[in-house]
């Protein structure tokens, strides 16, 4: 397994927007053949700093992801909407949902 992690620092006034492209993308992202999982965090003490966390079975399966014009788009929204962005890749090698302090995860429902 490997994942793909996107840390961004949105400006307050592209909020709503960041939270509906991410939104449209993740589904997206879920109809993929090979992902797991996608999850979105806010950080509790920094406002507009999220995380994605995206499994996906193989690297092949990531690759091929990251070929799509839905790749792209995540591109040029980070670009357009974040103050800083960051996406990471790494090897799972079997390990197992850790938690991760400081972060709230956000619910489709509870986004506004």
């Amino acid at each position: 397994m490997v994942s793909m992690t996107v840390i961004a620092k949105v400006w307050p006034e592209t909020r709503s927007e960041f939270f509906d492209a991410m939104r449209s993308l993740q589904k997206e992202r879920l109809a993929e053949p090979g992902i797991r999982g996608s999850q979105m965090y806010e950080y509790r003490e920094e406002p507009n700093r999220f995380i994605i966390i995206d499994d996906w079975e193989t690297d092949e399966d990531l690759q091929r992801h990251l070929s799509k014009e839905s790749f792209r788009i995540l591109l040029g929204a980070l670009r357009a909407l974040c103050d800083e962005a960051e996406i990471k890749y790494d090897p799972l090698r079997g390990r197992k949902f850790r938690r991760i302090n400081g972060l709230t995860r956000l619910k489709q429902d509870t986004v506004t």
